[in-house]
């Protein structure tokens, strides 16, 4: 009777130690699941989030250039545009005013000397003839005085039309856009920020990625609002970098 039931009591024993055996290889299988889905989601966000810094940290780079060659484009049209200026109005005008001045002087001379006689009309056609001399002279380096482009009825000069002429000698400095540069590169600006944005749903992606770890009941749950932050947030890095 004692053989039987050490007998027995052995059996039983085999029999509890294997269903702890199954049991615990059970558990394991679906620890080991849990974590490869952890550490797959962890690997997908990392992926994601580089991918979006990378083209967030690009597209910042080419807004930052842009403005730059804005600033250099402002710089040098504003330089063109004061040289322009100072060769019109610096160079070109104190000539053409004394050369109006000389002409003026010279009708009113001549005019004068119409009516004199003797040493009066000789001094009068002596002072024409000077002032014919500074037309002379100077008529061959003052071409803004002597285009008739540039005169007025009133005996005056159009500097707008004769600014706007040297100006147009040298199209690729007028033709410079700052501006729009400047707008490009707030439009890029814009766009580096709206990738940055789409990098928080990846972030909660590996937050939910880690919280799921120590937590095995909602690990199912957790990895999958994960997986759809991921996906949420890989759509939108998508999105903005085609349709911005």
């Amino acid at each position: 009777m004692a053989g039987e039931v050490i007998e027995g009591t052995a059996s039983e024993s085999r029999v509890v130690v294997v269903a702890e055996m199954t049991a615990g290889s059970g558990g394991a299988g679906s620890g080991d699941a849990g974590h490869g889905g952890v550490a797959i989601l962890l690997t997908l966000a990392a992926v994601v989030a580089a991918s979006i810094g990378f083209m967030a940290a690009m597209t910042s780079s080419s807004a930052n250039s842009s403005w730059q060659s804005a600033l250099r484009s402002e710089v040098k049209r504003s330089a063109a545009a004061m040289e322009d200026v100072r060769y019109v109005y610096g160079a070109e005008l104190p000539l053409a005013v004394r050369i109006i001045q000389a002409r003026t002087v010279q009708a009113e001379m001549l005019a004068a000397a119409q009516g004199q006689s003797g040493p009066t009309k000789a001094a009068l056609l002596l002072e024409a003839n000077v002032q014919g001399q500074i037309v002379t002279a100077l008529d061959s380096t003052a071409g803004l005085a002597t285009n008739t482009d540039y005169a007025l009825s009133s005996g005056g000069l159009d500097l707008g039309k004769a600014l706007a002429a040297e100006r147009a000698q040298n199209p690729q400095l007028v033709s410079l856009d700052p501006d729009g540069l400047e707008a490009a590169g707030d439009k890029l600006a814009h766009k580096a920020l709206l990738l940055t944005a789409a990098l928080i749903p990846t972030s909660g992606a590996a937050f939910l990625a880690v919280l799921a770890q120590p937590f095995k009941r909602r690990r199912t749950l957790l990895l999958r609002i994960g997986g759809l932050a991921l996906a949420g947030g890989a759509v939108m890095g998508l999105a903005v970098q085609v349709l911005v």
